[in-house]
């Protein structure tokens, strides 16, 4: 059974039509304009990063479920790509013991858990010991949560914001009973200005787990863009304020070139501003969204044998360009893809310059 993910990227794509949708709406019947190339040479360059479903890390020697699964994630947004995310999906559903319980003191990894099903649920929704894996780590509040050896004292929850939005995807998607509980802790990570936190607050036992009640949380763009792509795909008044609040906040916080910065270093990268570009797509925001694109597209590789990757930032593009990647920074690229194809989707026609190659 094939299931859309929640819509996807081409659902808003389809929306864009109808007047009344996003702040570039337009009249029934018309549609706006946008160039496939760009996003078709990153998601095929993706494709070829997990021959048989699989990211294989060439540094470590390791096989890389979490990047195959956003790849596979990243190719259910864009759509054409069944076959392919149908391979990577039943290479990370062989392997979801190793990828969702990863050891060192980490029986379950929620985060993973979630991940590995919003994946899944893009090819078949009837894997329900994955669904059962996931409700697990939700507590009475909503907060997702790691579960731990208890004789391993060097184990750590490592469940963040990021880890609550997939969960809030997959629950959603699932119609679980405790959708409404993670949907509203994620939406509670969200301070007053619009944006969210990445950090869950320290005591998972404190009365108030909010990011208001925080006075160390900071702004974090990744997991504000994070959370708006999980909550706009939920049907409810309070996550379409939440929705609201978020890309006003990030529309504030994009620069004039269309880029964005992560909240740990000062540089524009593809990384955050392809996820916040996906954020805008799906919230309907077409302007903000083709700013993004266009920017990303510009760090988009295009000449030798790896055209197609995305680099980071601008030394990674040049880099990428001359020198080409190497096993200790291909992950860099593939992630950066992952994270930005979504919103490649809406790159403007004639908006990059060609190629100089």
């Amino acid at each position: 059974m094939k299931k859309t993910v929640l819509g996807g990227i081409a659902a808003a794509l389809a929306l864009t039509s109808l007047a009344g949708c996003g702040e570039k709406a337009v009249e029934e019947g018309e549609k706006p304009t946008y160039d496939a190339k760009v996003s078709t040479a990153v998601a095929d360059w993706l494709v070829a990063q997990a021959p048989e479903g699989v990211a294989r890390n060439a540094q470590y020697g390791t096989d890389d479920f979490g990047l195959s699964a956003d790849i596979g994630i990243a190719l259910a947004e864009v759509g054409g790509y069944d076959e392919e995310i149908s391979t990577i999906a039943a290479a990370v559903m062989e392997n979801k013991k190793a990828y969702t319980s990863p050891g060192f003191g980490t029986i379950t990894s929620a985060g993973a858990t979630a991940k590995a099903l919003v994946l899944q649920q893009n090819v078949d929704a009837s894997d329900p010991g994955l669904l059962e894996q996931l409700e697990g780590t939700v507590a009475e509040n909503g907060r997702i949560a790691d579960e731990l050896d208890p004789k391993d004292k060097k184990a750590a929850d490592y469940s963040n914001t990021i880890g609550q939005s997939y969960a809030v995807w997959a629950l959603n998607n699932a119609e679980s009973e405790e959708a409404a509980a993670a949907t509203e802790f994620l939406a509670g990570q969200q301070c007053e200005e619009g944006w969210f936190r990445v950090t869950f607050t320290a005591d998972p036992a404190a009365a108030d787990q909010t990011c208001d009640a925080d006075p160390k949380a900071v702004p974090d763009a990744d997991a504000t863009a994070f959370a708006l792509i999980a909550l706009s795909g939920v049907a409810s008044p309070e996550a379409e304020k939440a929705v609201e609040a978020g890309v006003s906040w990030l529309k504030e916080t994009q620069a004039e070139d269309g880029s964005f910065k992560a909240a740990t270093g000062n540089i524009a990268n593809s990384n955050t501003t392809g996820l916040a570009g996906w954020a805008f797509g799906r919230a309907g925001e077409t302007d903000a969204a083709e700013k993004a694109a266009s920017w990303v597209a510009d760090h988009v590789v295009t000449c030798g044998d790896d055209a197609g990757a995305v680099a980071y930032d601008d030394a990674a593009l040049t880099e990428g360009n001359t020198k080409g990647l190497t096993k200790e920074s291909e992950g860099m690229y593939r992630l950066a893809a992952a994270q930005a194809l979504p919103s490649l989707v809406f790159l403007p026609k004639d908006a990059t310059a060609k190629s100089s190659c």
